[in-house]
């Protein structure tokens, strides 16, 4: 535990408000990622903020009460509720395995040297004593609620200005929790999500700010929950902002048309992922069925039954492989070849760091060369979408590297990519600078993917090699050499899109390796100018993703 009194600093005349400004953050006994990320977010921009965390259950545990609240919801839930222990048991069982165990984030990670205004407090009850005590010393100016129980008033009114607190829905409507699935459950076309001040009701107190949007058409309710997540964040920090400059919004609630409601039974649950999954779900007809059933018969059998024992000779020798896998979008809105969705994402790469070595671009190509004892993986992104935002919070969740590939007079403009006018006929936004900095700033690569998303193997050499070395400039004014300027992956990626006379002239444009995008594994000795990458879509189970980084040849278009 820190000293609440410690982090003393000399205020000057300009920062006197900020550095007076102290906030206590409510929290939870299970440490969420969104919330970790939140208070990652308040503590880089508020530098001088002193943050108090204070993480605890909202009740003291008793076995008595643990007990009955467990028949009472056997009695409420007599099939669902065994059916969700059943469920979640193979799970448990695997945690328990040394190798497989993976910990929730950490709050007490987030007091370091790093960040000397965050400090730590885990309490074994939010509204005892103690803890009441600390916060009274502590004398905060706000309180923050970050996925916290429900808080009791003794609690939550100690802050100067009072608690705020997000709640992941577009109030009054859909108080309670899970965040999304209730709007999924009834059919509701937007959600959005809400900062408001806490209140002696759930989910009641007057509004300070919200946003509205729109529910991605082929969204789950693990997609939704990632968007209201990074969406939560974002209004955050704007509410602080507001609070900071001195202004007090308070917006009575009007009356709910919707009922609180809570977390759902595991069959009800169940029902709705399965109505998701059939709306992204290919519909076939007889002869479609018997070929998807073929197809996975064979994928099967090549993942479990060949891939191993080719596996067993490639370590002997030396010779497996490396998969880079190719991103564009990771998005809920659409069902096209350069699309995953958000949960089948989460799924993918949760799998990937399970199952394989994931290795970080710099890592592979120091790699060349050396004998390689099991297949492994490069995870890596084209085109510079917005949504590729929301896939590197989800990557540096799982702990993950990967690789950015942007067209550099795209982002951070209102220039859509030619191939989406072509078929979708609109544009889909692409990241801001900002974006694409956060994204640097987290540790992940950015490379050149040219200046305006060009054909370099269609355009005059001219044009193409003012394509390429526009893109390596913009990545290198932005991110300078660490940028990753010197690798270029080109657009549409088949073995025709690009010359032999540009591979030659890449050199001259300080690019040392390029990467295509027309399927194939690369073998310890790979081509520098030919580094091949195999695209993934929404189409892609964990099946077929686990065949083809095991080597399995995909027929591209």
């Amino acid at each position: 535990m820190y000293d609440v009194h410690s982090h003393e600093s000399t205020k000057t005349a300009e920062d006197t408000r900020s550095t007076s400004r102290k906030i206590v953050v409510f929290c939870g006994p299970e440490t969420l990622p969104s919330t970790k990320e939140t208070l990652e977010a308040i503590s880089s921009k508020y530098p001088l903020w002193r943050i108090l965390i204070v993480q605890g259950p909202g009740r003291q545990r008793r076995i008595w009460t643990y007990l009955k609240n467990k028949s009472r919801r056997v009695l409420r839930e007599p099939i669902s509720y065994p059916l969700s222990l059943m469920a979640g048991f193979p799970g448990r069982v695997r945690s328990w395995i040394p190798g497989n165990r993976r910990t929730n984030p950490s709050l007490f990670s987030l007091c370091s040297p790093q960040r000397p205004n965050v400090m730590y407090h885990r309490s074994s009850w939010l509204h005892s004593q103690e803890t009441l005590d600390l916060i009274s010393q502590f004398s905060p100016w706000l309180g923050i609620s970050l996925g916290a129980p429900i808080l009791k008033p003794s609690l939550f009114e100690l802050p100067l200005q009072g608690t705020i607190n997000i709640h992941k829905s577009y109030l009054p409507e859909y108080r309670g929790m899970p965040p999304g699935f209730w709007e999924l459950h009834d059919g509701a076309l937007q959600s959005g999500v809400s900062v408001h001040w806490v209140a002696r009701g759930l989910d009641t107190g007057d509004i300070i700010e919200q946003r509205l949007f729109k529910i991605p058409s082929y969204t789950t309710p693990g997609g939704l929950g990632s968007l209201l997540d990074q969406l939560g964040e974002e209004l955050l920090l704007s509410v602080l902002s507001q609070l900071d400059s001195g202004e007090q919004p308070r917006t009575p609630q009007e009356r709910a048309k919707t009922p609180t409601r809570s977390i759902p039974p595991f069959l009800l649950k169940h029902k709705v992922c399965r109505s998701c999954e059939r709306r992204r779900s290919a519909r076939f007809s007889v002869l479609g069925r018997l070929r998807s059933l073929v197809k996975t018969c064979l994928l099967i059998g090549y993942v479990f039954v060949f891939a191993p024992f080719r596996n067993l000779l490639n370590r002997v020798r030396g010779t497996s492989h490396v998969t880079i896998l190719l991103y564009h979008r990771v998005d809920d809105e659409y069902l096209d070849d350069v699309t995953v969705g958000i949960e089948q994402f989460q799924q993918q790469i949760h799998f990937l760091a399970s199952s394989y070595q994931v290795l970080d671009m710099p890592e592979f190509l120091a790699s060349r060369g050396e004998p390689r004892r099991r297949p492994a993986v490069v995870i890596t992104f084209d085109d510079g979408y917005e949504s590729n935002y929301l896939a590197a919070r989800l990557l540096r969740r799982e702990g993950l590297p990967a690789t950015f590939f942007i067209s550099t007079r795209i982002v951070g403009s209102e220039r859509p990519f030619p191939h989406d006018i072509e078929k979708l006929g609109k544009r889909v936004p692409a990241l801001s600078w900002e974006e694409a900095s956060k994204i640097f700033e987290w540790g992940f690569h950015i490379g050149p993917h040219t200046a305006t998303h060009a054909n370099v193997g269609k355009i005059n050499s001219e044009q193409a090699i003012t394509e390429i070395r526009t893109s390596v400039e913009d990545i290198i004014a932005k991110f300078g050499r660490d940028g990753a300027a010197e690798w270029f992956a080109y657009p549409y990626g088949k073995s025709d899109d690009i010359t032999t006379h540009l591979r030659q002239e890449l050199e001259k444009m300080g690019v040392s390796c390029c990467l295509s995008a027309y399927g194939g594994t690369n073998p310890p000795e790979f081509s520098l100018l030919d580094i091949k990458r195999q695209g993934v879509d929404h189409k892609f189970s964990l099946l077929a993703l686990r065949a083809i980084v095991e080597g399995w040849k995909v027929r591209t278009k």
